[in-house]
This record gives C-alpha cells, structure tokens and sequence, in this order.
C-alpha cells in the first residue's frame, strides 16, 4: 500500500509539473512560418516589372490600339512611351471595357509605386470608352482621398479631354449640384453637364443626401465605372460608409440575390447589390452593374477589408518580378519606386534642424521635402530654419487655404524653395518633379505613413534619396516600419535588404553651431515678443469688457 501510494504520489507531481511549465526550464521552439489563407484572386495575380528604364513601351506597341485624337494629345505633352504600369494594365481596361456590354468584367486592383503613371493608366481607356457616348451623363467616378489631389487629376482629365466632346466636373469644397446640371429650354427637364467626375468621397456623399433630402436633381443612376484612387487609405475612412452611400445612389434599394445554381459557389456572390443572369432562375434579377478599379500604393490582405469593397471576381495587377512559389514573397503588400535610396541617420533630437540644414548645404541637395508629424511641429520647425541664412523655406499644412497651399506648391516646384516643411496629410499624392530629397523629420507612425513619404521622390524612373532621422530610442520601433516595408525577418542576414545608415560627424556639424545658436536665440525672442504682444491683447480686451458693463 506504501509502494502504491509514493507511485500515485510521483504521478500527481509529474502531471502537475507537466500541466504547471516552470519558467526558464523548456528553450524556446524556432515559431513555425504561418502560411496566409489568402483568396484565390490573389493567388493568381498578374506580375509586371517595375524597372521603367527597360521596361517601358512605344506608344504603338501595346495590344490594344490607343485612339488618335489621344494619342495625338499624348504627344502634344511630350510622352512617347508607356511606362511598366501603363503598359501592363491600359490594355487590360480597355478590353474589359470593350467586352462590358455583353458580360460582366472582373473588377480590377493595381498594386504601384507613386509616380509610376497610374492616373495615366486610368484616364487613357476611360476617356477611350467615352468617346462614342450620345447622351451626356455621369458614367465615370473617380474618388480621391483629398482636394489636391483630386485636382491635380481633375486637371489631367481636363487635358485629355481637350479634343474631345467629353466633359469633366470637379466635386470639391463649395462645389454645387448646379455645377453639374442645368434645367432644359422649357424647364421641365435638367441636363446633365458631366462625363466624367472628379471627387472626394466626403463631398461626393454630401451631394448625394442634400439632392435626396431636397428633390434636386443630382443622381448616379448612369454610373458605369467606379475608380477609387488612393484605395489603401480609402479603406480606413469611417468603415467605407461613402462606398455603400455610392452603390446605393447608383443600384436603388436592390439587394443581393442568391441564385440556387450559384450557392456552392461563393466566389460568384461577392457582389452586394446583384449577380449576372447566369441562369434562368436568376434572369429576372437582371441590372447594370459597376465596374470597379482600384489603385493603391500598399495592400491588404485583411479578408474583412477586402470583402467590404464588394468586388466582383478582381483580377490583381502587382509590380513584382519575382517567380517565387512562395505567396508571401510573390504578392508583397507595397510597390516601392526601383530608383529609390533609402538611408537612415540615428541622432539626438537637437540636432536634427542642424543635419537638416547639412543635407541641403554640404550634400548637394536642391530640393527638400521635409514631413513632420503635426502642424505645431511643422511650424516650429519651419520658424527656426527660416532664421538659418541661405535657406528659403515655406511650410505645407491643411489650415492654409487652397490659393496658398497651390502658390508654395507652384514655387516649389519652379525651384524658388529649398526646403518644404510639410504634414503627411497635405503632401499626400503630392506630384512635384525634381524632388531629389525626403526627410521624415518626426518618425513616422507606421509603414503606411513611410511608404507615402519616400514615395513623392524617385518618380517616374529618376533617381531619389528618402532620409529618415531619427533618436536612438526609435530605432526599434523604425527597424519593425522596415520589417513590414520591405518584408524581410528580424532574422534575416540580407545586407541588401537593410537601408543604409549615413554617419555625419560632429566635425561636419560644427561650422554650423554658431549661426544656429544664433537663430534659436532669434526665435526665442520673437516667442517672448508674440507672448508679451497676446498678454497684452488679452488685458485690453479684459478692460474693454468691464469698462462697456460700467
């Protein structure tokens, strides 16, 4: 009985040391890669180059011929060739686009680069598609995440468009569903004024409720195709609320019809509003459907996100070369310039207006956009390089009006600027040649901010610099940016893949000191001044009130 009772006595112990893991005593097991179960879609995505200098094509030599009257306007603006992304998806488009009116085409997203031509790539088959329309309605949609940019596209379209009957509005800021139509000669009827709009989705929405709430006239009834640009930051805005207020304006109430045939088949259904009669049972259901075409700088793969764009068998359009079998090496979920330079400079927090005021002085570079993570930054930092002799420099930040931001933009870009301090909001699909220099001032948040910082340099095949600056306490948190950037493990001995580290010495700093000392004192007394100038403000506001109630 003793014998048996010491047995069952080790047993509990063995099973509680089994059930309890003392700490330290079990190394730690290599974690097993985790293989994403992505859609099929993804998985037999269409990969093109990204190499511009060797890769872009004549304007003739693709398959599907593009018209004369823009071609001619083409060449009107200097552009003879076709870069990788042009190449890979104008004839792609315009066979969807030719094929619409017998099937329903595949919904397509594009995975490029900033700078890469991508409003070129979906301007030229769009404007083609057009060409032959009768009646003038709103058939084309391209949404915009902000009001420069839309108008920075709004003007391309303009200019294609120039030769053609085609007309383009603009849905921005103060604009007006009178913009777009005008009552007929006897006032019964409105006409449509647009072919083509250009808008923020914020605006888009507000035109869309105040025309139902106040019997106007504004509708999408006639929209054929939806092209969201910028869609990786479109996903994140209040849960796509404009994306069902859109598709709502254009289907009406319709709802998603299940057809018996198709139930199995579930890629068939990702589609909210209808499907195709592909059977008899389902005819009845028969609509005009929306053609989708999304461009994006980064991708996810976040099923949730994807499933509420609702697209309709989407073909994927992703700048890599690679042939790796590996998913995750092939479809990589950010398309970065080819040309561009990555480069990092650890350093304390004081010194980074001094290494700022180095790049531009003794490394050669003409031209600075500099991003700061909030408008007081920005403004700071702008006040104290704006003391420094030999500098022009302006500030970027949404408070300005459009007038201003466009004028800095316009002497930015004619060289009349040395350094442009800016937030990420404002410069985002900023497209300015001549950038040779990206500063990320203040680290950025995450790999989507930085993705869209160091893209406004190296466009369009150039060569360009992205500099990052950044203290020793925030070289952890920048090492995982990269890691999710460049995709490479915390592991990996891939000198390649690292950025380079660019080491500027004390020596290189030092005949600098003395006039930036002299600017921070500078600025310290014009702080002391405007403090003393709002005191001042304040008690004679103080005496006006209480001398007006005596």
């Amino acid at each position: 009985m003793e014998i048996e009772s010491e047995n069952s006595k080790k047993q509990i112990q063995n099973e509680d040391e089994n059930f309890f893991q003392t700490i330290g005593s079990r190394k730690k097991l290599k974690t097993l890669k985790v293989i994403p179960n992505l859609p099929k879609w993804i998985d037999e995505s269409v990969n093109y180059s990204g190499d511009i200098q060797n890769n872009s094509v004549g304007l003739n030599e693709i398959e599907q011929p593009i018209d004369d009257c823009l071609l001619n306007t083409l060449r009107k603006n200097g552009i003879e060739k076709l870069f990788p992304v042009q190449k890979e998806v104008i004839p792609k488009l315009m066979e969807s686009l030719k094929k619409k009116k017998y099937f329903r085409p595949r919904d397509i997203c594009v995975l490029s680069p900033t700078g890469s031509g991508k409003t070129f790539a979906y301007s030229i088959p769009v404007i083609q598609y057009l060409l032959d329309r009768i009646v003038t309605q709103i058939r084309v949609l391209v949404i915009l995440p902000v009001k420069d940019l839309a108008n920075q596209v709004y003007k391309v379209f303009q200019n294609f468009c120039e030769n053609t009957t085609l007309r383009v509005g603009l849905a921005t800021g103060s604009s007006s569903s009178n913009t777009f139509y005008k009552p007929n000669a006897d006032g019964t009827q409105t006409i449509c004024l647009v072919d083509i709009l250009i808008a923020t989705p914020g605006k888009l929405v507000d035109l869309i409720m105040n025309n139902e709430d106040s019997g106007r006239d504004f509708h999408l009834r006639n929209l054929e195709i939806l092209i969201i640009d910028e869609a990786d930051r479109m996903m994140n805005e209040t849960q796509l609320q404009w994306l069902s207020t859109i598709e709502y304006a254009v289907h009406g109430s319709s709802r998603k019809f299940y057809c018996p045939c198709l139930t199995p088949n579930a890629e068939s259904l990702q589609c909210n509003y209808n499907v195709d009669p592909l059977c008899a049972c389902s005819t009845f259901q028969m609509r005009k459907t929306l053609f989708k075409i999304l461009f994006s700088v980064t991708f996810t793969t976040d099923p949730e996100k994807i499933d509420n764009l609702s697209l309709y068998k989407p073909l994927l359009i992703n700048m890599n070369s690679s042939n790796n079998d590996d998913l995750s090496e092939r479809i990589k979920p950010v398309a970065l310039p080819e040309n561009l330079k990555e480069l990092m400079v650890i350093s304390d927090q004081d010194k980074k207006p001094l290494i700022l005021w180095h790049l531009m002085k003794n490394l050669g570079y003409k031209r600075i956009l500099c991003f700061a993570n909030s408008i007081v930054n920005a403004h700071r930092l702008g006040q104290l390089m704006k003391k420094l002799p030999e500098l022009i420099v302006h500030e970027l930040h949404s408070k300005q009006n459009i007038h201003k931001r466009t004028k800095i933009l316009k002497k930015f870009a004619n060289g009349s600027i040395h350094i442009l301090i800016s937030t990420d909001v404002t410069a985002r699909g900023m497209d300015i040649d001549g950038i040779d220099c990206v500063v990320s001032y203040d680290l950025p948040r995450n790999e989507t901010a930085y993705i869209h910082r160091i893209g406004r340099t190296a466009r369009a095949g150039k060569q360009g610099t992205a500099i990052t600056l950044i203290s020793p306490d925030q070289l952890k948190h920048f090492n995982i940016i990269l890691r999710r950037t460049h995709k490479f493990s915390s592991t990996s001995n891939d000198k390649k893949q690292m950025i380079e580290k660019l080491s500027i010495k004390n020596s290189d700093l030092k005949p600098l000191i003395s006039f930036y000392t002299k600017a921070l004192e500078q600025l310290k007394n014009d702080a002391k001044s405007e403090w003393k100038k709002d005191v001042h403000a304040q008690r004679q506001q103080l005496r006006n009130k209480s001398s007006f109630k005596s």
